[in-house]
């Protein structure tokens, strides 16, 4: 199945398509968030893990303005790792940023799906995760072993750097609670 989709997608535009991806993923996020968050805060019986949720995405920001505010940090970062790994694949070189976010973007994914269990229908950002989110990281994570330019060593060796990109990503959440009360 993924030979057949490599076919019409060359290393490079696999690359350039990581902001795109995360454009529409986002952008399902912020047009969501306030009516989900509303739906699900005021219902009566709620499990642990929904309280929880909802208190981390109250401290995050919960409002659309601040989710485009961090949104718009995120794209910064994925646009620039999108621009040097483009630039740097040229010489075989240059995934690994790429490949920790990578790593991230499978995480949310996974995050999304866990959300949507435990509260029992729609969450922000699932459809994109489902549909656009995992099928894209599939073809990125093939498209990279297929050309020999990634291993699971080098995977393994990505997953620090993506830890390490959580607190930067994390600043968007404060930017936007701070440029948007």
């Amino acid at each position: 199945m993924f030979e057949t989709l490599l076919q019409f997608f060359d290393l490079n535009t696999v690359i350039w398509l990581f902001p795109i991806i995360f454009i529409f993923h986002d952008l399902e996020e912020i047009i969501t968030i306030e009516s989900s968050m509303s739906t699900y805060k005021y219902s009566s019986q709620k499990p642990p893990f929904v309280e929880l949720t909802l208190k981390m995405r109250e401290k995050l920001g919960s409002t659309a303005a601040q989710l485009s505010v961090s949104a718009t940090w995120i794209l910064l970062i994925i646009s620039f790792t999108t621009l040097m790994t483009a630039h740097f694949s040229l010489n075989g070189r240059g995934f690994l940023l790429y490949t920790a976010i990578l790593n991230l973007f499978i995480l949310q994914a996974s995050m999304h799906i866990v959300q949507s269990i435990f509260f029992k229908g729609y969450t922000p950002g699932i459809i994109t995760a489902l549909f656009l989110l995992i099928p894209y990281c599939l073809i990125a994570y093939y498209s990279l072993f297929e050309r020999g330019l990634i291993d699971l060593h080098f995977i393994f060796a990505s997953i620090p750097v993506s830890l390490l990109m959580i607190p930067i990503f994390l600043v968007g959440n404060l930017l936007g609670r701070y440029f948007i009360h």
